[in-house]
């Protein structure tokens, strides 16, 4: 069972154009909210019933409330048009609890990259350095000065920031960025496909392909093309769901996350689309093919937890710890 709770708005600030901050707190205003670390997300449910995933950013020290910020966006599925029209201080919303899958690794050194609305988990995690007295640095990219979100708050930040509005600036030089980590050092990314793209291109033409160095988030999977799928041996495999006592034999293209809930096993899912990570799930035994975008390749290889919303076997036997 996904854990819910309503919240109440009780504060909407325009950071940007088209970008609406909310802080939202408990109704009754006393009890502390769930603890959550740099780089988690919550879902919020929307008009229609389905969720949305925003990144949490404000501090996690302050346990009162929790803040996000939603880009308006004209092409998008109509939860930030219901965000930005129609909640209003004082209305509720209800959400899940803080998730993570986009966690802040331990490094002697952090090169942070954001475009436009991916400054969110970006901006909690370099604040989060900057309390720790750990070392660095920021580039925060957006097409005009006006669209980009939070430029006050990351100013204090002081010259660990490097703010480049497109029109103005140009680009940001992600050759430098790479070249100037330290071994050891690691790139977080997240905003647009195309600036995830240039971030990986550049890390691996400068540390090779194989150093595993860029950890991303992305917001949506809207042109990522499909990995090509490793083949099944076989027309079907054993899948064998060991805590619940189940053994199926399946097809290769079955969805196993739409097998498992049929079976009326509860799974938290989200995106369905193996970019938000809900439905992680134990590998007990079995090869997978990895289909997802918020495992690492180090994670990937390990072969002990996968996606079943996206990955499958390439094994003719899986077992999970479901």
């Amino acid at each position: 069972m996904v854990e819910q709770r309503e919240l109440r708005v009780t504060q909407m600030t325009l950071e940007a154009d088209g970008v609406l901050s909310l802080r939202l707190c408990r109704p009754e205003g006393d009890k502390p909210l769930p603890a959550w670390d740099p780089g988690a997300h919550i879902d919020v449910y929307v008009k229609d019933g389905t969720t949305r995933q925003y990144s949490l950013c404000g501090d996690p020290r302050d346990l009162s409330s929790w803040q996000i910020a939603v880009l308006r966006e004209p092409d998008g599925r109509g939860g930030s048009a219901f965000i930005h029209d129609e909640v209003r201080v004082g209305d509720r919303l209800l959400v899940t609890r803080p998730k993570q899958s986009f966690a802040l690794e331990d490094a002697p050194y952090h090169a942070l990259v954001a475009g436009g609305v991916g400054i969110t988990p970006i901006m909690a995690f370099a604040e989060h350095l900057a309390r720790e007295g750990r070392p660095f640095r920021l580039v925060y990219g957006g097409r005009t000065e006006r669209s980009m979100a939070f430029r006050q708050r990351l100013g204090t930040l002081g010259d660990r920031v490097t703010l480049l509005a497109e029109d103005r600036d140009g680009r940001p030089d992600l050759d430098e960025v790479v070249k100037e980590l330290p071994d050891g050092g690691l790139i977080y990314v997240c905003g647009p496909l195309a600036l995830l793209r240039a971030t990986q291109s550049a890390a691996e033409a400068v540390h090779g392909p194989d150093q595993d160095l860029v950890r991303f988030e992305l917001f949506s999977r809207t042109g990522v093309e499909p990995k090509e799928s490793a083949p099944l041996d076989g027309d079907s495999y054993e899948l064998v769901l060991a805590r619940s006592g189940h053994t199926l034999r399946m097809k290769p293209d079955a969805n196993i996350l739409e097998t498992v809930l049929a079976l009326g096993i509860e799974v938290e899912n989200d995106c369905r689309d193996g970019i938000c990570g809900s439905c992680v799930t134990a590998v007990l035994s079995g090869t997978v093919d990895h289909q997802d975008l918020v495992l690492t390749r180090k994670e990937q290889a390990a072969m002990d937890r996968m996606m079943i919303c996206c990955s499958k076997p390439v094994s003719d036997r899986l077992e999970l710890d479901l």
